[in-house]
Order: structure tokens, then C-alpha cells, then sequence
């Protein structure tokens, strides 16, 4: 299972690679140059016959299309800009800190006890997700979450951000969760397999749910499928009323210098209120990206039993918390003297 799931993320790593190179090295730049030496070669041939020449015509009008489509052409951009590619590089190193760090803290708690209680597991949280803006923010926004690019995306469009953005957006984070995932299990895949053995845990049955849970979040009785709906969706809500609240333009009381730690003391707080419920998600690559390394390390259909719940629920409370910030509390903000 870890060598089919290495062969995925090498995988991944390739088509961020040539992605790379087809942007950064201008890959149809010498087809341009070997198009215009062919262009002055057949100029000095005198003895073209008409057809000829109607053949090359031809020809010569496909070329430019297909250079425009590959990106090599210097009159078209390119599939994908050098600032979007930084963009997403930047939403998938923020989203791999938090995911690694993140669920490196509850594996610790769960095979090793190294972390006791609840607090101590949100003080990490809180650090991951502090440590992964910092780090990414002045490049991408460091949304870091489908559900919160969703949201930009819906109540705060812009130039540097709009509906375009957001699937090259969603697809980073995930592979960041992905990589945070298998670094985890890397780590910790002798001490979980300990654990399970010590506890009797066989994975891909119920009770893998035990050593599953700490890639992707579950719930169970007596919460109900409703209660886990609408604590995600509640979470994520405050979690972005948060986020474009302290990041209005008509909020001057928070400097930006104090955004990051307050987001990821939020993001501690929610931990703290709504994780012995649902395991406090609030972000669908945080949760779906583990799920997958779950699925190939063994636990199957274990690895993703309820979590179109920690997809949907997040977008919902999201785009109704970015809401409540944008278009209620700060829809007006002038105070008349």
C-alpha cells in the first residue's frame, strides 16, 4: 500500500514539475525560432511551385494555434502564469504545514500520549495554522482551505482573486493535505500498527475508525448526522466571520502584523468547543487529503465513511460566515459625527 501510494505522490510531483517547466522555460520559444528560420529558408527557394506554397500558407496559420495552446507563442500567455504557479506552490506548502503538524499532534495523542487533554492538542493547531499564514500570505492570501477560497471567491472578488482561482486553488491545498498525510503516516506507520495490535483494531472494520481518526475527522453516537452537520457548518462560519472580519479594509483596529495568530487562536478555540463532537474539521482539504492516504494505507471504506459531511458543511458555513462580516457588519462602516 505505501509503494502505490509513493507512486502517487511522485506522480504528483512530476506534473508539478513539468507544469513548472512549461511556464518558467517558455517551451515554444526555439519551435518559434525554427518556424522563422523555415520561413526565411523558403523565402530564398525560387522554384516553389504554386501548390506549394498554398501548402506552406497553410501550414503556417495551424502553427501559431498550436504554439498559443502549448504557451510558446510570445504573442499569448501561458496555461498557467508564473504567479499563479507561485500561488499555488504557496497554498500547498500552508495547507501541508497545517495538515502535517496538525494531525502529527493528534497522532501523538492517540499512539504515544505524548499530548494530554484537549488544550494541548489546539495549542498545536494553533501554532500550525499561525506558522502556515505567516509563511504563505503575502503570496496567495494563504486561504489554505477550499471552503474559505470559495468564499473569497463569492462575497470578496477581485483582481488577484476571483472564480478562476479556485479550482487551481482547491487542487493545491489538497495535494498539500495529501503530503501532509503521508508524512504522517511515514512517521507514525510503525507506532499506529503497534497501537492497533495492542487494541485488538483491525483497519477497514468499524473499529479502524480508532487509528483512522487521526487523518480525517468522524463522528459517532450520540451525535447525530445533523448535530456533526451543523457544528461543521457553525465552526467553519465563525472560523470565516473571523478571517474577513480582521481582514476587511474597514477594519482598522487590528493590524495586520496580529491577523495570523488571531486566526489560528480561533481556529484553537473551535478546536477546543466542537472536536469532541465532529473532531473539528472546518476545511475539506485538511480532511479529504488524509482520507486518501488513509484509503491506500488500509483502512478502505472506513477511510471516508461520512465525509461529504466535512465537505459540504465547511462551504456552507463558510460563504455564511464571509457573509456576515462582509455584507452585514461591515456593509456600512462610515460613523457620521
Amino acid at each position: 500500500m505505501k509503494f502505490r501510494l509513493t507512486w502517487i505522490i511522485a506522480i504528483s510531483n512530476i506534473v508539478l514539475s513539468d507544469a513548472f517547466t512549461l511556464f518558467a522555460t517558455q517551451p515554444g520559444k526555439n519551435l518559434a525560432k525554427a518556424r522563422q528560420s523555415r520561413t526565411s529558408s523558403s523565402q530564398r527557394k525560387s522554384s516553389l511551385s504554386a501548390e506549394k506554397s498554398s501548402g506552406d500558407k497553410s501550414i503556417m496559420d495551424f502553427r501559431p494555434s498550436l504554439l498559443s495552446l502549448r504557451g510558446g507563442d510570445a504573442s499569448t500567455s501561458p496555461l498557467i502564469s508564473k504567479n499563479l504557479f507561485r500561488e499555488m506552490l504557496a497554498e500547498l506548502f500552508g495547507t501541508f504545514l497545517i495538515v502535517f503538524i496538525g494531525t502529527g499532534a493528534v497522532s501523538s495523542a492517540i499512539f504515544t500520549d505524548s499530548l494530554i487533554g484537549l488544550f494541548q492538542i489546539a495549542a498545536v493547531w494553533i501554532i500550525a495554522v499561525t506558522i502556515a499564514i505567516c509563511t504563505t500570505a503575502s503570496i496567495s492570501g494563504a486561504h489554505l482551505n477550499p471552503a474559505i477560497s470559495i468564499a473569497f471567491a463569492m462575497i470578496r472578488p477581485s483582481k488577484s482573486f476571483n472564480w478562476k482561482k479556485v479550482l487551481p486553488y482547491s487542487v493545491s491545498q489538497v495535494l498539500g493535505a495529501i503530503l501532509g498525510g503521508w508524512l504522517n503516516l511515514g512517521l507514525y506507520g510503525g507506532t499506529i500498527a503497534a497501537f492497533e495490535a495492542k487494541n485488538g483494531i483491525i483497519r477497514g472494520a468499524a473499529s479502524g475508525i480508532q487509528s483512522a481518526k487521526c487523518f480525517g475527522e468522524y463522528f459517532a453516537a450520540p451525535v447525530t448526522t445533523m448535530t456533526a452537520f451543523l457544528a461543521e457548518s457553525v465552526g467553519t462560519a465563525i472560523l470565516a466571520f473571523a478571517i474577513f472580519a480582521l481582514t476587511n479594509p474597514k477594519n482598522d483596529a487590528v493590524k495586520d502584523g496580529f491577523v495570523p495568530p488571531l486566526i489560528g487562536l480561533t481556529v484553537g478555540g473551535l478546536i477546543c468547543v466542537l472536536a469532541p463532537l465532529t473532531q473539528a474539521g472546518f476545511n475539506p482539504a485538511r480532511d479529504f487529503g488524509p482520507r486518501i492516504v488513509a484509503w491506500f494505507a488500509g483502512w478502505k471504506t472506513v477511510a471516508f465513511r461520512s465525509s461529504w459531511l466535512y465537505i459540504v458543511a465547511p462551504i456552507v458555513g463558510a460563504v455564511v460566515g464571509a457573509t456576515l462580516a462582509d455584507r452585514v457588519l461591515y456593509a456600512d462602516s462610515a460613523v457620521e459625527i
